[in-house]
C-alpha cells in the first residue's frame, strides 16, 4: 500500500472517530474507483446475481462463466458502501483457497496499490478496509472464525462442496444483527452437481434464489454482440473435450449424476415423494451414526399397503452438543411416536452404543457381534431396496437426497474403484445402511426387536 493511501486511510478514521456526528466523508474522493477494484463490467446473469438482495443467493454454471469473479466484485463493492461492514469468504476446506478464489480476489479484484490490508501473507485471513470494513477468510473445517460472531454478508466459493447443514449454520450468522448492511445476505457460487443436490431441492422450495449463469455471461469468451473471442474458442475447445458427466456439468451446465454414481438407480421422479403425516400404525425405525464430526440420525416408517421403507425426517448436527445432548433433541424429535428400534453405529462401536443407552436411547448395533456385513455389503442392499421400488424419500429430508445424489467412487483414470469418494461425509446414508442392514439380518437378530416404551426423561 503506498504511502498516500495510508495517508488517506488514517485521515478518514481519525476525522470520522473526532466527528462522529459529522456528515460522512465521501469514500470517492479519498479512494476513487481505480484504487477500490479493478476494471469490471457485469452483465447477463452475473449482472443480476450481484444486484440481488435475496438472504440466500447462489449463482450457478458450467466452468469459466464468471461466477467466482461476479461474487468477489459484489464482495468487494459492499465492503466499500458499507463502512464497519463484517463479511466472509468460506469454502469446505480452507487450505484449497490461498491457491485458488483468494488469488483471484488479490490479482483479479483489488487492484495495484490498494488501500485494502491483507493479513496473512500468501495465505490471506483477513481482508481489512480504510473503511472499518473486515472480509474474514475461513472453511468448514474449522468454522470458529466464521461462526463466532455476527456477519453481514457470507460468500460460499464452491457451494456444492458445503452439506445443507453447513449452509444452514452460515445462514444463523447472517439474521442481521451484524448491522452494517440493509440486506444481509449468504451467497454462493457452484458448479452443478447431482440433480438431487440441495441447492436445487432449496431453490425449487423457494428457499434459496439461484442464478444459473452460461458462458455467454462471461466477456472473456463472448463479446457484447455475442461473438465468441479468441479466448471463448479457446476455452471451449478444452471443455468439449471432456467426457461423462464432467462435460454435462463443466460445459454445458447441466445437473447431472457423477461419474461412478454409487446409487445410480435412484430416480428423482420414482424414489423422492412429497412429505406426509406418517400414519401412528406404521412401524418406525431410527438409525443413528454416532460417531465423527457429525452426528446423524434418520427416521423410516414401514408402509404395509405399498410395501416399502419411508425415509420421513432426518437430523444432522455438526459441533457443540453432548451425546446427552443429541439424545434429547432425538426423543424430542421422535415425541408421541412409537419407535420399534434404534439402530446405532457399526457392529465394532461398542462404546458409542453405551453412551447412547446411558443417554436415555436403547440402541442396538446392525447386527450380531458375529455377523460381519462390510459397507458394500450393505450399500449393495439399499441400492436392491431402491431398484425393487421398495425405498423412497420424503422431500423433507434435502439432506438424504443430496447425499444419495453425491454418493460416489473413487476414480482411478476413467476407471471407478470400489473406494469412496471422501466417505466420511455421508453420515445420513451411513444411518440408512444401518437401518437397512438389520432389517436385512437373520431373524434371530429380528427378534431383538422391543415392545415400544418411553426411554429416558419425558419428552
Amino acid at each position: 500500500m503506498s504511502v498516500s493511501n495510508l495517508r488517506s486511510s488514517l485521515r478518514y478514521r481519525f476525522i470520522q472517530s473526532l466527528r462522529a456526528d459529522a456528515e460522512p466523508i465521501d469514500p470517492e474522493r479519498l479512494w476513487p474507483e481505480h484504487i477500490r477494484r479493478r476494471p469490471y463490467e457485469a452483465y447477463g446473469t452475473c449482472a443480476k446475481f450481484i444486484g440481488s438482495t435475496e438472504q440466500e443467493v447462489i449463482i450457478s454454471g458450467p466452468a469459466e462463466t464468471g461466477k467466482t469473479l461476479a461474487a468477489l466484485n459484489k464482495l468487494n463493492d459492499m465492503a466499500w458502501a458499507n463502512p464497519g461492514m463484517q463479511a466472509a469468504i468460506v469454502r469446505k476446506v480452507q487450505h484449497t483457497m490461498a491457491g485458488s478464489v483468494l488469488q483471484t480476489f488479490t490479482r483479479k479484484v483489488l487492484p495495484s496499490g490498494s488501500p485494502v490490508i491483507i493479513f496473512g501473507g500468501n495465505n490471506p485471513e483477513r481482508f481489512i478496509y480504510p473503511n472499518g470494513s473486515t472480509i474474514w477468510v475461513g472453511g468448514m473445517d474449522d468454522p470458529a472464525k466464521i461462526l463466532s460472531s455476527e456477519r453481514d454478508v457470507i460468500y460460499v466459493n464452491q457451494a456444492e462442496e458445503l452439506a445443507l447443514d453447513d449452509w444452514e449454520s452460515l445462514l444463523t450468522r447472517v439474521t442481521g444483527r451484524a448491522g452494517s448492511v440493509q440486506h444481509p445476505q449468504l451467497i454462493g457460487d457452484c458448479n452443478p452437481a447431482a440433480p438431487s443436490h440441495w441447492i436445487k431441492t432449496r431453490a425449487l422450495a423457494k428457499g434459496l434464489r439461484l442464478f444459473e449463469n452460461t458462458h455467454r455471461d462471461n466477456p472473456r469468451l463472448y463479446d457484447r454482440k455475442g461473438h465468441l473471442t479468441v479466448q471463448g474458442r479457446r476455452s471451449l475447445s478444452v471443455l468439449d473435450r471432456l467426457t461423462g458427466a464432467r462435460k454435462m456439468r463443466l460445459r454445458h451446465g447441466i445437473w447431472a449424476a457423477p461419474e461412478g454414481a454409487i446409487y445410480d438407480v435412484f430416480d428423482e421422479l420414482r424414489h423422492k415423494v412429497r412429505a406426509f403425516k406418517v400414519p401412528d400404525l406404521w412401524t418406525r425405525i431410527v438409525g443413528i451414526d454416532p460417531i465423527g464430526a457429525k452426528i446423524a440420525a434418520l427416521w423410516v416408517a414401514w408402509d404395509p399397503t405399498q410395501e416399502r421403507l419411508n425415509v420421513y425426517r432426518e437430523y444432522v448436527e455438526p459441533f457443540g452438543i453432548t451425546t446427552p445432548g443429541h439424545a434429547t433433541n432425538i426423543l424430542r424429535l421422535s415425541r408421541n411416536e412409537q419407535i420399534w428400534a434404534w439402530i446405532c453405529g457399526a457392529p465394532s462401536e461398542r462404546q458409542a452404543r453405551v453412551d447412547w443407552s446411558a443417554a436415555g436411547i436403547p440402541v442396538m448395533p446392525p447386527t450380531d457381534e458375529g455377523e460381519a456385513v462390510d459397507v458394500w455389503g450393505g450399500i449393495d442392499r439399499v441400492q436392491q431396496l431402491m431398484a425393487d421400488g421398495h425405498l423412497v424419500v420424503h422431500d423433507s429430508c434435502p439432506g438424504l437426497l443430496s447425499e444419495i445424489g453425491s454418493y460416489q467412487r473413487k476414480m482411478k483414470g476413467a476407471e471407478a474403484t470400489d473406494q469412496i469418494q471422501d466417505k466420511e461425509r455421508y453420515h445420513l446414508l451411513d444411518c440408512l445402511r444401518y437401518i437397512v442392514v438389520w432389517l436385512a439380518g437373520p431373524t434371530h437378530i429380528l427378534r431383538i426387536g422391543h415392545v415400544p416404551v418411553s426411554a429416558g426423561e419425558p419428552y
